[in-house]
């Protein structure tokens, strides 16, 4: 995949008029009229649904922040663009700028993936096995864009390769069309996917990942503010099924640490992430993002624009193997390995360290980091078992199984279903999923469907609400499309 997500320029369509008595010949220009003939065509295609994630609108930036600063470990240092302190602070408006840009790179990612699904069928396919793992990969993709526009903004636009040509889509009456559209497209990517890539194809959806986001939204779904509880059964079932799926074959690094390096970013914990690469135009800047400014941390410097709180630094017991891979501790300087920094002593904040590895040198500038952005990893797997176990049945031996085997990693004492009722055991899994993911980018997820914003964030000085458990419909949707509903919070 380090190869295949090469910028490919190709393919900024969206779906035009289909009736033959407006279609022309082109032959200078490509359209999804004359470009859609060939497999190197439709890989090409698949290929611009991929870069979507890269971009800084999306998972290469804003998608990440959103979902990050709310959290209680995060903050934005002060620095930067008033959105992050205002995700940070619960602060946010309608007009807040982030929103915008999430919603509209989601959509666009979503857009590329109907225009490829619409045309696919005029493709010249050596085989219908090439077709099905196109068709899967592109129905990963765009149930991921919708997964996420749905937790953002719990009300979103119903767009499929059948109304391309929709120009205002309204949010009202689609959340189980939407849905459903979810569920659809990671079962069928399941169902036609390889369970896990090797060589080159490292990196592009498997099996595994859609069974592993299939998950994510039963989970969705059975919280706040879905509280569909029959979905609790659901997701504990699959969440068992891959843990004991062979053929996807996952497991947790022996050491936490490993999970964050570049040699081990597609190991046995590996299930989806952000594919990064230096020096072809597909770095990113997390390494500079999330590093220590004037630290002599990395090869180009850092930002300190995301960093750890001191609060959350302090939760996080000293004997839990997961600090030194969390959070900076020590360090001798990059340029000047005769300096030692140490935090608390000359570092002044705490400052995470998941992102940084001193063999990511390749880099030809800030954003040309090859560290990749984990989406999902076999963690996450264990601890949607025990939360779904938990929420449909109670505590139990069954419920702690995903959670213990998390807290054995870390050297912590494991749970015992005695000491538990289900508010209690819920309670523990969020703290346990802030130290586990912390700076991966789950944080309002977890808050909003466990329905914690209010309890874990008000010790924190600031004053979320009930409508902070949505995002607004951004302004500027709302002026451009008149049949978009804005949430009820906010009108």
């Amino acid at each position: 995949m380090k190869k295949y997500i090469v910028i490919i320029c190709a393919l900024l369509f969206l779906g035009g008029c289909h009736e033959d008595f407006l279609t022309e010949e082109a032959f200078s220009n490509l359209t999804p009229l004359n470009f859609y003939k060939t497999e190197a065509d439709a890989k090409a295609a698949l290929t611009s649904v991929y870069n979507t994630m890269l971009a800084q609108n999306g998972w290469g930036r804003q998608v990440w922040l959103a979902a990050e600063y709310p959290g209680e470990a995060s903050w934005p240092n002060n620095s930067g663009e008033a959105w992050r302190t205002e995700l940070d602070r619960y602060t946010w408006t309608t007009s807040s700028t982030g929103f915008s840009q999430v919603w509209g790179q989601l959509y666009i990612m979503i857009n590329r993936a109907n225009t490829l699904l619409f045309y696919i069928d005029q493709v010249n396919f050596s085989t219908a096995d090439l077709k099905e793992q196109i068709t899967g990969e592109t129905r990963f993709l765009r149930g991921l864009a919708y997964l996420y526009l749905i937790r953002f903004f719990d009300h979103v636009p119903y767009m499929t390769e059948e109304n391309l040509d929709e120009l205002y889509p309204s949010n009202a009456g689609t959340d189980d069309l939407v849905w459903d559209l979810i569920i659809d497209d990671f079962t069928y990517a399941k169902s036609v996917l390889k369970p896990k890539n090797t060589g080159a194809d490292n990196g592009r959806a498997t099996a595994g990942a859609a069974h592993t986001m299939l998950v994510k939204a039963y989970t969705t779904l059975g919280g706040k503010p879905w509280y569909r509880s029959e979905y609790w059964s659901l997701a504990a079932t699959e969440a068992t099924a891959i843990m004991n799926n062979s053929e996807y074959g996952y497991d947790l690094e022996d050491d936490y640490g490993n999970v964050f390096l570049l040699s081990h970013e597609h190991g046995p914990e590996y299930i989806f992430s952000l594919e990064c690469e230096s020096t072809i135009g597909c770095g990113r800047d997390y390494p500079t993002f999330t590093g220590i400014r004037n630290g002599d941390q990395i090869k180009l410097g850092g930002w300190s624009s995301l960093i750890s709180s001191v609060y959350f630094f302090n939760t996080m017991n000293s004997a839990d193997k997961r600090r030194e891979k969390t959070f900076v501790l020590s360090y001798n300087g990059y340029a000047n390995p005769a300096n030692l920094y140490t935090y608390p002593g000359n570092i002044t904040l705490p400052h995470f360290n998941k992102f940084i590895d001193m063999t990511d040198i390749k880099a030809t500038g800030t954003a040309d980091y090859a560290m990749n952005l984990p989406i999902a990893r076999f963690s996450d797997v264990l601890m949607m078992q025990s939360e779904a176990e938990n929420e449909a049945n109670g505590p139990s031996e069954t419920a702690l199984i995903g959670i213990n085997v998390v807290r054995e990693r870390a050297g912590l004492s494991l749970f015992d279903p005695a000491d538990f009722t289900k508010d209690a055991l819920r309670d523990s899994i969020i703290q346990e999923r802030t130290w586990e993911f912390c700076e991966e980018g789950q944080a309002y997820f977890d808050l909003k469907r466990m329905d914690k914003i209010i309890e874990r964030i008000t010790p924190l000085g600031f004053i979320p609400t009930e409508k902070h458990y949505v995002f607004p419909i951004p302004q500027e949707e709302m002026d451009a499309n008149p049949n978009l509903v804005q949430n009820e919070p906010y009108r």
